[in-house]
């Protein structure tokens, strides 16, 4: 990891440490219930990485519940349960409002990693583990509609995750009392680490697979787009969907590993949650 990105590193977990413990307190007073919400989804999606096979469809569970000033959830689960509450964020989280129109969230989530093993043409490439990232990110709030996002997220375990950054803009649009519409723009960026994983080939690599050695340092890794919307279909039922694009941009885009420049996800689900 590059020397500059250590002491970020060091000050936003101190920060999360701090931010944890004083979510903890603030909520604890307040959040007695138990919470919960179960689910499932269709998605329909694409990859950057691989080859330029077609879109899958997979049925995905989703999953949410709190205990005091913890939640911890599964995929949009999460989202789904804070309709008209306090947002926080995928995996294991709390949160801490330092002003009224900020929040900022404190989490740890589980990254699956990759493998290729189903590729024929990058079979043999070292695969991705799965790692935990302990995630940090803050939201502003611009006016009624608009808010302004950036977070940052890093592999704990030292399994070559490396650190990303995210930073976006969003357009929530009551359209009733019952169903909320948001739009989404943002971009993400990697350090070198992160990127050299998922995008570069290494010596090892390239004569696995016969291929050329890719080396690429950090910066730019995507922009992305989504409309997504969700509506109560009584007092616990939620149904939801929407659209999300992602363009890969920079040396990542001109990467052996990429396969498509353009992917595309489609999500149509349902969940229960308890009131």
């Amino acid at each position: 990891m590059p020397t500059i990105c250590r002491p970020l590193l060091c000050l936003a977990s101190l920060t999360g440490a701090l931010f944890t413990a004083s979510a903890w307190a603030e909520d604890a007073s307040r959040d007695k219930e138990d919470d919960f919400l179960i689910g499932a989804s269709v998605v329909n999606g694409n990859s950057h990485v691989g080859t330029a096979q077609g879109s899958t469809t997979d049925l995905k569970p989703l999953w949410a519940f709190q205990l005091g000033p913890l939640r911890v959830s599964r995929s949009r689960a999460s989202a789904l349960m804070s309709v008209g509450r306090d947002a926080l964020e995928t995996g294991l989280s709390t949160v801490f409002r330092p002003t009224e129109d900020l929040s900022l969230n404190v989490s740890l989530r589980l990254d699956n990693g990759r493998s290729f093993d189903n590729d024929p043409l990058l079979r043999g490439l070292p695969d991705i583990g799965t790692t935990v990232r302990a995630r940090l990110s803050a939201r502003r709030a611009l006016g009624p509609r608009w808010s302004w996002s950036m977070n940052t997220d890093h592999d704990l375990l030292g399994r070559g995750g490396g650190l990303r950054l995210g930073t976006g803009v969003n357009y929530a649009y009551p359209y009733s009392d019952d169903t909320l519409w948001d739009v989404s723009l943002g971009a993400g960026l990697g350090n070198a680490r992160y990127m050299q994983t998922h995008y570069g080939i290494t010596l090892e690599g390239a004569q696995a697979t016969g291929r050329d050695t890719y080396q690429l340092g950090g910066g730019l890794e995507n922009l992305r787009g989504g409309i997504n919307f969700s509506t109560a279909l009584g007092d616990n039922w939620v149904a939801f969907g929407g659209l999300e694009m992602s363009r890969i941009v920079g040396r990542a885009a001109r990467s052996p590993l990429v396969g498509r420049l353009a992917t595309h996800s489609v999500t149509i689900g349902i969940a229960y949650r308890s009131r």
